[in-house]
């Protein structure tokens, strides 16, 4: 049976613009175009220097010679480099030019059919941008609003600190082994108030916690922090008996001490520092709700997980359909079949990093069994599904129930969502 479907030209340069392909890099933009004059095709090619000065000129410049020869405006194409295109996105976009951008991924492959090899050219790579444009595998780039971009600013700088207490963390832990080497708690009451008391109180150093008899040590813990359990407090005091007759020798033990205090309070200041971007995210998310459809808070999604999430995101409303925030993602599904070929799926990893990373972190907290993802994680892994194949198909059902929940404006029923799932 023949399938015949409306085909609709769009998501590509006008053409009545004159469009310019723009090879970046960190010095010098590389000019590629075409335009049509008297009815012959002719190309142009320029280099000039990346700074302000030299793209406010070449926008101004190129505007005019774009109208004399008959074209509407400008249009303007490139491949994100990661930092190297700002200044000449948001000056183009700033006088009005629409800017377009393709995927790295894309831009490679086309270089293979353009070259006839898998060489790197750079005189040539605006040749294949321009071809790109004009086949309609790119995208418009649009900017965030204000607010969207302090959110997304807030997050990387959250996700940064994050990382910086983390590793702290991680130091500290080995340090403390070298130092407490017979103290075997959990990470959980090492964390948690009695090792943080601990900590203030003594460094963690076993010959401070013994300075003084068992009475004093227990009263001194107690007066800094009230509620901690006396039997953590004993336990806690014998081992520390146990790792005074290990002696690293008393260099050692002061150099171990300087650099667990310079820890503590590298680790102190970016847990402090996570605390105050959360809070101002969350702020800026309640203020973004009274304009954007936003996604509600259920069990267990907190709205921290929200306000990161969203950050990464952008507004939900520009996303036209739940497939293009899945691909933006990079969870989308990449399929290897040919023929009688039948290879394994997986997910392309070519959306944003730290969104994949927040929606697995959010998802691994939702799929406990009394939990919203919890139902389905767990039937994924009954009909044999491996276990990080079950999680990215949570982050993808998380992120789609995300987007139909602020799309549907409606609140948040868990019943419904098992219902419409059957």
């Amino acid at each position: 049976m023949i399938k015949i479907t409306q085909f609709q030209d769009t998501g590509k340069p006008d053409p009545s613009q004159l469009l310019l392909a723009i090879d970046v890099s960190s010095r010098t933009l590389d000019i590629y175009g075409r335009y049509t004059q008297h009815g012959s095709e002719f190309e142009l090619y320029e280099s000039i220097s990346n700074n302000v000065r030299s793209i406010t000129h070449l926008l101004f410049q190129y505007s005019q010679q774009a109208r004399a020869l008959g074209y509407s405006g400008l249009a303007f194409v490139l491949e994100p480099s990661g930092r190297h295109e700002q200044k000449f996105t948001h000056l183009a976009f700033k006088n009005g030019h629409p800017v377009w951008q393709v995927n790295p991924e894309r831009m490679y492959k086309a270089g293979v059919v353009h070259h006839g090899d898998d060489g790197k050219s750079d005189a040539l790579d605006g040749e294949v941008l321009y071809m790109m444009a004009r086949m309609g595998k790119v995208s418009l780039y649009q900017p965030l609003s204000n607010n969207w971009q302090q959110l997304r600013q807030l997050g990387w700088w959250l996700e940064d600190s994050s990382l910086s207490a983390t590793d702290a963390r991680v130091r500290m832990g080995e340090l403390r082994r070298n130092l407490f080497v017979d103290y075997h708690q959990n990470r959980d009451l090492t964390w948690g108030a009695t090792g943080l008391c601990i900590q203030e109180l003594f460094g963690f150093d076993p010959w401070k916690i013994m300075a003084g008899s068992y009475a004093e040590f227990i009263n001194r813990v107690k007066a800094h922090r009230k509620g901690i359990p006396e039997r953590c407090l004993s336990s806690i005091w014998d081992q520390a008996q146990s790792s005074c007759l290990y002696d690293p020798g008393k260099d050692m033990h002061r150099l171990i001490n300087d650099q667990l205090g310079y820890l503590w309070k590298v680790w102190t200041y970016h847990a402090n520092r996570c605390e105050v971007l959360g809070r101002q995210m969350i702020q800026l998310v309640e203020e973004l709700a009274e304009e954007h459809r936003v996604p509600p808070i259920m069990p267990g999604f907190t709205e921290l997980m929200r306000a990161k999430i969203l950050a990464e995101t952008g507004p939900l409303e520009r996303f036209a359909h739940w497939r293009p925030l899945v691909a933006y993602a990079g969870l989308k599904i990449r399929m290897r079949r040919s023929g009688k070929y039948v290879g394994k799926d997986r997910i392309t990893k070519k959306g944003r990093v730290l969104l994949r990373k927040l929606l697995g972190q959010a998802a691994f907290a939702l799929t406990r069994k009394d939990r919203i993802l919890g139902e389905y994680y767990h039937r994924k892994r009954q009909e044999s599904m491996p276990g990080r194949k079950a999680k990215v198909a949570c982050m993808r059902k998380l992120l789609k129930l995300l987007y139909g929940v602020a799309m549907s404006k409606q609140a948040f029923s868990f019943e419904r969502v098992y219902r419409s799932a059957s």
